[in-house]
């Protein structure tokens, strides 16, 4: 477990996890987690066999790398842009090299600003999700980059639903990846911060087999960050854990 107080006096706490699951035989997930920075992040590759994993890694390697020098809350914003651009490139090539068809990583990234503890910004590509726990209940904060995702956006109801249900199998087809195209960019999002928040990222292979209730459920619940960890990992695994499962829970407290 890591933890950091900001110059507000906001102190932020994270835990993690990363599994290969009980069914794959390689784990393509990755995280990055830089506490003195308040920058949170999980990917999660895919390509089959260890390119997947190769690609989740240069994703957060070039993360890591970017927001070492950057001192200020939009320097790290502007470092992660360059980080997806880095990553993207990187991917490219190397797949080039190797003759693999394709390979490339999905990326979901929590900034939280030390300067000012109230506000922090999300980015993500692809299926990786962020949410906050917030008052009892979970709150999606990102939007999957998947054919189902997308359409749900269009739909209402329970069609709505259906488009974004984990047993359908347009949840899975990604429409945006780092490592696919020549340019992508991530889509980002600015929100609040209060004391006592808990924030989650993680893989699909938490969020298809851990609904968002339950999400909701265990990170109130539990008040000890390990505690926390250990019962949605029980859960995952008591679900079959069919994916690699990776995930970071960082909680806020104290005066901002």
């Amino acid at each position: 477990m890591f933890g950091f107080r900001t110059r507000t006096n906001l102190k932020v706490a994270c835990v993690t996890a990363n599994e290969r699951g009980l069914v794959r035989k390689d784990n393509q997930d990755s995280f990055f987690v830089d506490p003195a920075k308040t920058v949170f992040c999980v990917a999660d590759g895919m390509g089959g066999g260890s390119e997947g994993g190769t690609a989740s890694r240069f994703v957060c390697e070039e993360l890591e790398k970017a927001v070492a020098s950057a001192t200020d809350f939009a320097a790290r914003m502007r470092a992660v842009d360059v980080a997806i651009g880095a990553a993207n490139a990187r991917i490219l090539a190397y797949a080039e090299e190797k003759r693999f068809r394709q390979m490339g990583s999905t990326l979901a990234v929590l900034l939280i600003d030390p300067e000012n503890g109230r506000r922090a910004a999300i980015c993500h590509i692809g299926d990786s999700r962020v949410y906050r726990v917030r008052g009892g209940s979970a709150e999606l904060l990102t939007h999957d980059h998947t054919v189902g995702g997308q359409l749900s956006a269009f739909a209402t109801g329970r069609q709505a639903v259906s488009l974004k249900s984990r047993t359908n199998p347009l949840s899975h087809i990604l429409t945006r990846a780092i490592g696919v195209d020549q340019n992508v960019a991530g889509a980002w999002r600015k929100v609040d911060v209060a004391p006592d928040d808990r924030y989650l990222i993680c893989s699909d292979g938490v969020h298809d087999v851990v609904s968002d209730s339950l999400v909701g459920e265990i990170l109130t619940v539990e008040r000890g960050l390990k505690s926390a960890s250990r019962r949605l990992s029980d859960v995952i695994v008591r679900n079959g854990a069919p994916d690699n499962f990776t995930y970071v829970i960082i909680e806020t407290r104290g005066v901002i």
